[in-house]
């Protein structure tokens, strides 16, 4: 059955959540279950896997399913589309990996998602000392409405750069910044405390 058959035989409700799921990828890059907003369209893709993957192939974008983490990623094969992020934002990404592995490997929690604070992401930068002064408050308010846009955390409450604010971090950061062990995150950002520019390699564009 190609796919324009089996778009075909999808009941009508189907196909308007298939436009509506593939339209909210493109524009998320993620969509996981650990996300309560996100669930009646984490479930609908892995009903309808294959069909999705298919028809985002037609057009030069990979599906990914990664099943432990609950989480789907669009990816584009061409590697186009891709968010680029300016240097403090990738500095905000990285610090909140950090925060999330060494949280993971110390906390006893059953909760599936990471909770951190944005005092602990400016404690985190003065400690590595990677510029003199603290983060700025819209920087840091932007990189996380962007990271919230990518499913990549949400904001518990209501201003980004309340140092009390809470983040709950999703499981696709682990997509998002794809890192071997703790050592790796640190060299990627004693690289920026060193004056070097530009992103490191390893993936940190989420889209």
């Amino acid at each position: 059955m190609n796919i324009g058959e089996a778009f075909h035989n999808l009941r009508n409700q189907e196909k308007e959540d298939f436009i509506r799921v593939a339209n909210r990828l493109l524009s998320t890059t993620f969509i996981t279950r650990k996300n309560e907003q996100n669930k009646k369209d984490y479930y609908f893709l892995e009903r309808h896997y294959e069909l999705m993957r298919e028809y985002f192939s037609l057009s030069g974008w990979e599906l990914i399913h990664d099943r432990p983490l609950g989480v789907f990623q669009l990816v584009n094969t061409y590697g186009f589309n891709r968010e680029k992020l300016k240097m403090e934002e990738s500095i905000i990404l990285l610090i909140i990996r950090l925060c999330y592995e060494e949280k993971k490997r110390t906390e006893l929690s059953l909760a599936e998602n990471v909770l951190l604070t944005t005092r602990d992401i400016q404690e985190r930068y003065l400690a590595l000392k990677i510029r003199e002064k603290p983060l700025d408050r819209k920087v840091i308010r932007e990189t996380i409405n962007m990271l919230k846009r990518y499913n990549i955390l949400q904001n518990l409450d209501s201003d980004p750069a309340d140092p009390d604010c809470r983040l709950e971090i999703f499981p696709s950061l682990l997509l998002a910044v794809r890192v071997e062990d703790i050592k790796e995150l640190y060299d990627k950002l004693a690289a920026y405390g060193s004056g070097e520019s530009g992103i490191p390699s390893g993936g940190e564009e989420p889209a």
